[in-house]
Order: structure tokens, then C-alpha cells, then sequence
């Protein structure tokens, strides 16, 4: 038998006889993971932090975070009580519908104007297909094409209701395709797929007073540095990063799809024919005025989110049921909050330093200590400012020894 047709305990028994260090999984964890992947052997475990009380649209939130990165969790919770503090974040979310491509190969029997009189009767007959999509709000919106150099290229619209909606997406259109190519004039499928272009998106504003920031003088500092990121290809990369720090963790922490936002970000952030941030700071009305907005092809439903007592987990912080929408208005929110955080550093003490003190916690961890010995170590590293493996080890001695 091949290796992915094998149980997982005994992929793991081959590893095991080649000599490889397998860390140890409940049985019960193990074989959930092998519903889910191929080739199964372990699982790699992120921590699960906690934003507290991020207000968007006058309602507060517990919000998930799945992430090593302990100042990305410190970041966001600073970022939110800051928007907390002037009112929180007003979002709003448009969520038309998925992108999907069908390409077909054309000769010169092909009639365009019989293709568009066929449009509305090829929508009904597939809708009628996927009726319980229709069921759930969504189903195929609407077909459009152009044709050039023999070949039709038609942009399709899907609503996946709740759902990210991949699967159903591509099932639609490998559907539509089959009575595309029946008509006349149409030679063969090329291919059938769904786009990642950023079709769903959410936009996150906050207005601060300038207190909030530190006063006009950092407000000010943040809305030049948000001017470079628009004009700067070297800033603006890294300013777009520190908001994926805090959308990745959320998307990933309910089970959605980061890279297909991280895909679609690209194409946003290019949108003007360069490489710009994503995100806009300026003074209005002496007030910083923050603006984001991301792509949001996300869902609540479907996938492997009700599969995943994990997933199901973070989703409880929402107390009852959250739409695709809502969500997505609250992992935009969080963009912004990181956002903030890190334009705000840079504007002031400097990013790396609040960064290092929370980096000792990873150096710390891994010293084969007592969780007395490591608080104390800890402390020693942000004394000095010193935030090495080898320094810890010095600390842990040099605390060991005073002991005896």
C-alpha cells in the first residue's frame, strides 16, 4: 500500500523505524486530523489569545487570535481599547458574490448574441441544480463574457451565502461548463475554476482624538508615516504586513482561508498600478481618521468549521450565532487596531523595543526551568535589555546559585 492509504498510526510507526522524533498525539486527535488532510502524521498547535472588548458597530467582542506571536495578541488589545476609548470602529460589508472563470475554446460558428439570449436560461437550469444553495440566500447571480483570439472567457458570479464558498463555487461552475460546451460553436472546456479576486470586501474606519494617540504630535507622525506607505514600496510592504499579522491570526483561528485573503490583498494593495498600503491615516477635523479596507471571501459555515471542535471553540467567544458579514467587519477592525499599534510605535519608542520584551516570553519558555525560575529569568532579560538564549541561560545559573 502507498503511503497516504496506510492508517496514520502506521505512517507514523514507518517514521518512527527511520529514526524520526514523532512528539506524542492523542488517538482520538490523530484521526480527526486524518478527516482532514493527507498524508496525516501529527499536528502542529498554535496558542488561542484573546482580544478583549473590540467595539464595531456599538457592539463589543471577545475576539480570537490564533498566534505565536505574542505581540501581535498584545498589539491588537492595544489597538482596540484605543478605539474603544473614541467610540470603536464603524464597518460595513459588501458581499456580492465570488468570482469564478470559465474559458472554452471557440470556433467560427460561434454566435455571441445567441450565447446572450441563452444567459437567463442557463442561470435558472443551474440554480435549479444547486437549489439548496438558493435555499441558504446565495446561488449563481450573473454571466458575463467577452470572446478574443477564439476563445470565450466568461466571469461568473456566485453567492455562497454563509459559506467561504470554494467548493460549491467550483462545483457551479464545472456544472455550467458542461452545458456551455453544448452549445453551438463552443469547441472545449480549458478550464473551469474559481478567481481569488478580492469581489467581497470590508472597510474598517476609526476617528481618534489626538489624546488617544499620545497628542497631535504623534497623530501627526502616524499620518506622514501612512502617506510613505502610499508612496513607498519598502514601507508599504511592511505597514500591510503588521495588518496581516492580526487578520491572519483571526482567519485562521475560525478556520478560513488566509491564503486566498493574503492573495487577494496583493491584488488591492495594486490596484493603482503600484504596490500601496492597504491601510490610510490623515488628520480630519483634528482628528486621526484610520481606513481599511480588505478583501473578506470568508465564511461561518461549511468546510471544516463544524468539523473542528477547535474552530467551534473560537467561535463560541461570539456568544450565538455570527454572520460572514459581521465577521468579517471584526477581522477588518483588527487589521486596522494592529495597524495603529505599530504605526504608533515606529512614530514613538521605536517598534523593536515593546516587541523584544515580548519575544523574552519565547526565550524564556524554552529554558528547562520551573515557572518560578522563568518569571524571575523573565524579569532579569528586560532589566538588561538583553534578550538572548545564552543570556537566559546565564540568568537561570546565576539565580540557580544565589538559591543554595
Amino acid at each position: 500500500m502507498k503511503f497516504y492509504q496506510i492508517k496514520p498510526e502506521e505512517r507514523r510507526s514507518l517514521l518512527a523505524q527511520e529514526g524520526i522524533d514523532l512528539a506524542p498525539i492523542d488517538p482520538e486527535a490523530l484521526h480527526s486530523l486524518n478527516l482532514l488532510s493527507e498524508n496525516v502524521v501529527g499536528q502542529v498547535r498554535l496558542p488561542l489569545g484573546l482580544v478583549e472588548k473590540l467595539i464595531v458597530n456599538g457592539q463589543s467582542y471577545w475576539v480570537p487570535m490564533a498566534i505565536e506571536e505574542p505581540s501581535v495578541v498584545a498589539a491588537a488589545n492595544h489597538g482596540a481599547h484605543i478605539f474603544a476609548q473614541n467610540g470603536g470602529v464603524q464597518a460595513v460589508s459588501h458581499r456580492q458574490g465570488i468570482y469564478g472563470q470559465i474559458v472554452l475554446k471557440v470556433n467560427a460558428d460561434f454566435e455571441a448574441k445567441q450565447l446572450t439570449e441563452k444567459i437567463p436560461a442557463l442561470i435558472t437550469t443551474t440554480n435549479q441544480e444547486f437549489a439548496s444553495l438558493i435555499r441558504h440566500g446565495g446561488g449563481l447571480r450573473s454571466i458575463e463574457f467577452k470572446v478574443k483570439d477564439d476563445l470565450l472567457y466568461l466571469k461568473v458570479l456566485v453567492h455562497p451565502a454563509e459559506a467561504m464558498g470554494a467548493n460549491k463555487t467550483n462545483s457551479i461552475l464545472e456544472y455550467l461548463s458542461k452545458l456551455l460546451v453544448e452549445e453551438k460553436g463552443i469547441q472545449e472546456k480549458l478550464f473551469a475554476i474559481l478567481s481569488n479576486y478580492p469581489s467581497q470586501r470590508t472597510t474598517a474606519k476609526v476617528a481618534l482624538d489626538f489624546a488617544s494617540v499620545g497628542g497631535r504630535k504623534n497623530a501627526e507622525r502616524i499620518a506622514l508615516l501612512s502617506q510613505i506607505a502610499h508612496n513607498n514600496v519598502y514601507r508599504a510592504v511592511t505597514n500591510n504586513k503588521g495588518i496581516m499579522n492580526g487578520v491572519d491570526a483571526v482567519l485562521v483561528a475560525t478556520g478560513n482561508d488566509y491564503r486566498a485573503i493574503e492573495a487577494a490583498c496583493g491584488v488591492l494593495a495594486s490596484q493603482n498600478g503600484r504596490y500601496e498600503s492597504l491601510s490610510t491615516w490623515k488628520i480630519d477635523k483634528e482628528q486621526l481618521v484610520g481606513e481599511l479596507t480588505l478583501p473578506m471571501m470568508i465564511g461561518t459555515v461549511g468546510g471544516s468549521i463544524k468539523a473542528r471542535k477547535d474552530i467551534q471553540q473560537a467561535f463560541s467567544f461570539f456568544k450565538g450565532k455570527i454572520s460572514s458579514a459581521r465577521l468579517g467587519e471584526i477581522i477588518t477592525a483588527i487589521g486596522l487596531a494592529n495597524n495603529l499599534t505599530a504605526m504608533l510605535a515606529i512614530a514613538t519608542t521605536g517598534i523593536q523595543a515593546g516587541h523584544m520584551k515580548l519575544q523574552a516570553r519565547n526565550t524564556v519558555a524554552s529554558l528547562d526551568a520551573t515557572d518560578t525560575e522563568k518569571k524571575l529569568v523573565l524579569k532579569e532579560l528586560i532589566k538588561h535589555k538583553k534578550y538572548s538564549q545564552t543570556f537566559a541561560q546565564k540568568m537561570l545559573i546565576k539565580l540557580r546559585k544565589e538559591e543554595k
